[in-house]
């Protein structure tokens, strides 16, 4: 007995005529989508407050909605000490995992559309986590 899945409509952004247009082709090369992948780590960061799944959750989505992201779905897994989560958004994923013994979290955002600064992303987490220090580097690919 198989599993039937169904997807939801296609949205504007996921739309073919869409997708084409954020792919981007050298001459004699593939085409590759556009694509901002930013790492967050932050340092001193109160332990109960990325211990908790729920309570680290619910600071994502807040963070996710400061940056004016969308939130399609999630999904947490407590370690004990610790927790990952991933956090779907239509411009991609936000991923977090803690290590709340050494009061640091690393973040991976990716997204792909134009849409995050360094000082919006800083802004954010600062707002979130509350850190005694964060380096934010930008991948390029």
């Amino acid at each position: 007995m198989g599993t039937q899945t169904s997807f939801p409509q296609q949205t504007e952004s996921h739309h073919p005529e869409f997708v084409q247009h954020q792919l981007g082709r050298a001459p004699g090369a593939h085409a590759t989508p556009y694509i901002e992948h930013w790492v967050v780590q932050l340092q001193g960061v109160d332990p109960d407050r990325i211990n908790d799944p729920n309570r680290l959750l619910d600071t994502l989505k807040r963070a996710v909605k400061r940056m004016e992201l969308t939130h399609v779905s999630d999904h947490t897994h407590y370690f004990g000490p610790g927790v990952s989560t991933v956090i779907i958004l239509s411009e991609s994923h936000l991923s977090a995992h803690t290590w709340p013994e050494l009061g640091y979290v690393h973040v991976d955002v990716v997204t792909c559309v134009r849409k995050l600064t360094r000082q919006s992303l800083e802004a954010s987490m600062k707002d979130a986590f509350e850190p005694e220090g964060m380096r934010l580097s930008q991948l390029e690919y």
